[in-house]
């Protein structure tokens, strides 16, 4: 009875994570262009023909349609699909990351979420649920940066809204640790931002904050480094591409977004693993 239950845990939470990184691709697209996000049919970009419920399955939809628009035979979008897949990977990295050990400061234990799925404990849940928001949230920023290389403050104070519930609900961080993450590297990146026209932008400087706020300022600093590793490599390889130029900007939103998630997986693993390696090369 009980792997009976896992096993529909596992499923409930990969069908959650691509439905909602399904959803977040809906704003992603929309918002920008001022769409409403709800009351609009899902339709074609190329013909605008009105999809069938069938064809708007989250991954499936993709595999089934062969990546192609059943009706005008344009190729669907691989970055929807991708973060599809993406979403329900997350789901099941915070579910069972999280849902047995809800604390922040704990190391990566891919344990057995069994207070959730048998004895259904209601503060478990809310951790689950908080975090997985907060990875949406990113993966929202991360796809609309992208495109737009804004970083919109609604998103933000969304994120905001989550940092309260995540003072109330998730272990592992003391309150100091949370109000240290939200300054730690945003006030840096400020005063950057304002020395170096074009280092930073300003959304960079208010997610850094927000997502400090939920993490607390070591994650905060992990998520912040594995990003700016990220965004150099990135960096490097359109310069050798010859995409861009020595003074060209590219939105760096993405990669904060990304480290962020990293670091809120694993990162203490990461600061120990870091430990063990400066204490071995100092004999």
């Amino acid at each position: 009875m009980i792997v009976f239950l896992y096993i529909l845990a596992i499923i409930l939470a990969w069908m959650i994570g691509t439905v909602s990184f399904s959803f977040v691709n809906v704003i992603a697209y929309r918002f920008p262009k001022q769409k409403k996000i709800l009351k609009e049919h899902f339709k074609c970009d190329s013909c605008e023909m009105q999809l069938k419920p069938y064809e708007t399955i989250p991954v499936f939809s993709y595999i089934f349609l062969k990546g192609r628009c059943r009706y005008c035979g344009e190729k669907l979008s691989v970055r929807d699909f991708v973060n599809e897949i993406a979403g329900g990977i997350i789901a099941l990295l915070v579910f069972f990351r999280f849902g047995d050990v809800d604390d922040l400061s704990s190391a990566f234990i891919l344990s057995s979420p069994i207070d959730i799925v048998v004895h259904f404990d209601i503060w478990k849940l809310l951790t689950l649920l908080t975090i997985f928001v907060f990875f949406c949230i990113l993966d929202l920023v991360f796809l609309v940066d992208m495109d737009t290389m804004e970083i919109p403050n609604r998103f933000i104070i969304v994120m905001l809204y989550v940092a309260v519930v995540a003072l109330l609900v998730v272990s592992g961080v003391s309150l100091i640790d949370h109000i240290i993450g939200a300054l730690c590297i945003s006030i840096p990146m400020l005063l950057i931002m304002y020395a170096i026209p074009g280092a930073f932008g300003g959304g960079d400087v208010k997610l850094s904050a927000a997502a400090g706020l939920i993490m607390g300022w070591q994650l905060t600093i992990i998520g912040f480094i594995i990003g700016l590793f990220a965004a150099g490599i990135y960096g490097i390889i359109l310069l050798i591409r010859k995409k861009k130029g020595k003074k060209d900007h590219f939105a760096f939103g993405p990669f904060l977004c990304t480290g962020y998630m990293i670091a809120t997986i694993c990162g203490m693993d990461i600061i120990d693993a870091y430990m063990k390696f400066a204490a071995y090369i100092h004999g």
